[in-house]
């Protein structure tokens, strides 16, 4: 590379590109993948690194450059030339990927690549060669009209893509109008308002799990109860009643040690449950309260996973010693390590069922079909070569890079597993382990998958209808359960792991009418607005000035020089009405909001098996209520008592005398203080001893 063209300065070891606005644009794109290609180490010193590879093993997760048509191929499948994105562009996708993450390593790496695949794909159809330096505003206006089709995500996906041409033009390599690009996907197209808090109500019942799912997948878990479960089975149902114990991501499972489930008292006395863990997403650590409700199955949940797993966490551990001799699981052939094994033997040794099975693995890792001449020590070099290739963490689960927590060893995590111990034909290996992938979880529950003539998803193998099931809508069902149940925003995005209540707000549903009519159901007041008759004069002189006035009850003798009424109409729990036996028109009136009452009570109580946790306090208030004016109707209505009889109730609150006895206290410096209050605060003795000192 000339000096002329200065493509790089290297501050605190970081090599950054400087192109040149003299050279051409496809000068600057050689240079930029040159910089990144030959001087960047970032991810070099990773074993199975290749700049030349289809596939990238990085730090945090596997690349592959792959093309828009082939983005859903399996990764377990080879991709074809065809598959892949167009080698030119391919060489430009390498340098800004690896530029970018010499930078900032970040974890958003395939939102980067979706938005190069779409951006390879229109230049593709338009150009013989897709070249990047000859993009145009009608590429990304075609890239923007396929992510509005194609993708969910469109506003995500479209942000990286006027990232990646506004940066490439800072570069010099695109054309410096990317700058001036704007995509669509805002305002009332943006993610929150297709997606997110503010979606469409059917939008957001589509990401709550289905019930039934849940449901089927309860009834296998308690099969386990009286039969053995397989592996697969225990997996399913144990991780999903661990997300039903508390919101969470199904990747921060990976994240759980054995001991992550413990136990507390809580400011009454009681022992409650939680599960402590790091959590990748807000960089800190959670601990989750259980709901009572869950404690059980939580922990039964807990019990079966480690006992599932404890052979691969023995094996972790035998591991970390850095072992030169073959490990001796249960059915290990007892020879010699250096005595020559028979084929059954080697069968035996490396866990395999059939000879077909023993000669692919041996072709694999040997390149020969040969299962002779084979010791437990040369076995064991071929198996500890295996796991350096497929645990490049190990003794980790995951990759940690130097921040944050370290990822749990695998001899000390909750989901330490075995090679091949998930699936539905081949047999567990048992001196092989893998890293624990929420893809176990999430194929499994994917009702259109099958594997050979077993079905490999879940429902199917149990006889349930064809359902699936997607673990971040546990999430959502747990979020929507909290809010009927009267939670706080705040405490369920605390109880989430979120940064903020907007996000909540996603998860919740936001049916305002179906909120309103709720509303009026438990108050017994119509959700309809309707005009009110006007009021006539014989009404109006019902209500007189002065000392005593009419109310709909009866006399009320509070005075109008007193001020407004502070018991704001809830006359029948005023020590100032005076209730006259034998006035129809109040009684009346009082058995009509006594049947209101008792019709908000019963509502209620139907909210309440319904799941409506937070009714409960409508029963706290209405139950003596009610109590109160039964017993006022029943004086009303006894033929004992004389018509014309006064009825006063007594109540806690004021009374007229009172009130002119406050306002002089408060002029002459003196506080009163409230019986009621001292009642609870000091207890009854303390009244009494005042009453005592009264009487003297």
């Amino acid at each position: 590379m000339q000096e002329s063209s200065s493509w790089g300065n290297q501050v605190n070891n970081i090599i950054y590109f400087t192109p040149r606005k003299d050279l051409s644009a496809q000068k600057n794109l050689a240079d930029f993948i040159r910089l990144s290609k030959e001087h960047l180490v970032i991810w070099g010193n990773l074993p199975k690194f290749d700049w030349e590879s289809e596939r990238w093993f990085t730090t945090y997760q596997t690349i592959r450059f792959i093309n828009y048509e082939n983005s859903h191929l399996h990764p377990s499948t080879p991709a074809e030339p065809h598959q892949l994105l167009h080698p030119a562009f391919m060489e430009f996708a390498k340098a800004y990927i690896r530029y970018q993450q010499s930078m900032k390593q970040t974890r958003q790496i395939a939102g980067i690549m979706q938005a190069m695949r779409v951006l390879e794909f229109v230049l593709r159809e338009d150009l013989c060669t897709p070249d990047i330096t000859q993009v145009s505003q009608r590429h990304f206006d075609n890239a923007i009209s396929y992510l509005s089709n194609d993708y969910q995500s469109a506003a995500s996906i479209a942000s990286n893509l006027l990232r990646i041409l506004r940066r490439s033009a800072d570069y010099y390599i695109v054309t410096d109008d990317a700058n001036y690009w704007s995509h669509p996907f805002v305002g009332r197209r943006s993610y929150f308002y297709t997606n997110g808090g503010g979606a469409p109500q059917v939008l957001k019942d589509k990401k709550v799990v289905d019930q039934d799912a849940l449901l089927a997948i309860g009834e296998v878990f308690g099969r386990g109860f009286d039969e053995k479960l397989e592996d697969v089975d225990v997996m399913i149902t144990s991780i999903t009643a661990i997300l039903l114990s508390a919101p969470m991501r199904i990747n921060e499972t990976v994240r759980f040690r054995d001991d992550c489930l413990d136990t507390d008292t809580d400011k009454d006395g009681n022992v409650q449950h939680y599960l402590k863990f790091w959590v990748p997403k807000t960089k800190e650590y959670a601990r989750k309260a259980i709901p009572t409700v869950m404690a059980e199955c939580t922990i039964e949940a807990f019990r079966r996973l480690r006992e599932i797993t404890e052979d691969a966490r023995r094996l972790a551990r035998y591991l970390e010693t850095n072992p030169s001799t073959f490990y001796r699981h249960a059915n290990c052939p007892k020879v010699p390590d250096n005595q020559e094994l028979t084929p059954c033997e080697v069968a035996e040794a490396l866990g395999l069922s059939k000879s077909s099975s023993v000669t692919t693995y041996l072709k694999r890792q040997t390149g020969a079909w040969s299962v002779t001449g084979f010791t437990l020590n040369s076995l064991w070099k071929l198996v500890m070569e295996d796991h350096s290739r497929t645990n490049p963490h190990f003794p980790y689960q995951q990759a940690f890079d130097g921040t944050g927590s370290r990822p749990p060893r695998m001899s000390e995590s909750l989901l330490c597993t075995l090679r091949h111990q998930f699936s539905t034909r081949q047999k567990t290996s048992p001196v092989l382990l893998t890293p624990f992938s929420r893809s176990y979880y999430a194929v499994r529950l994917a009702a259109q998958l099958k594997n050979g003539d077993r079905p490999l998803c879940f429902f199917m193998r149990h006889g349930f209808p064809s359902i699936q099931l997607r673990s971040h809508g546990i999430r959502h069902f747990l979020n929507r359960i909290a809010k009927h149940s009267g939670v706080s925003i705040e405490v369920i995005t605390a109880w989430s792991n979120r940064s903020s209540d907007r996000q909540t707000l996603t998860y919740l549903d936001n049916d305002e009418g179906e909120a309103a009519s709720e509303t009026s159901m438990l108050t017994g007041i119509s959700n309809v607005q309707e005009p009110k008759d006007p009021i006539i004069e014989a009404e109006a002189a019902a209500y007189r000035d002065g000392p005593i006035h009419r109310s709909r009850y009866g006399l009320c003798r509070r005075s109008w020089r007193i001020g407004p009424c502070n018991k704001f109409g809830d006359c029948l729990n005023c020590s100032e009405v005076l209730i006259c036996k034998g006035d129809r028109v109040a009684t009346n009136i009082i058995a009509i909001d006594r049947d209101n009452l008792v019709a908000t009570y019963n509502a209620a109580q139907e909210a309440i098996s319904r799941g409506e946790r937070s009714a409960t306090r409508w029963l706290t208030v209405a139950a003596p209520q009610i109590q109160r004016l039964n017993n006022l109707l029943a004086i009303l209505n006894d033929p004992l008592i004389e018509d014309g009889s006064p009825i006063e109730i007594v109540g806690s609150d004021f009374n007229h005398e009172q009130t002119l006895v406050n306002e002089k206290a408060i002029d002459l410096g003196v506080k009163l203080v409230d019986r009621k209050k001292l009642s609870i605060e000091y207890g009854a003795e303390l009244l009494m001893c005042l009453d005592e000192l009264r009487s003297k």
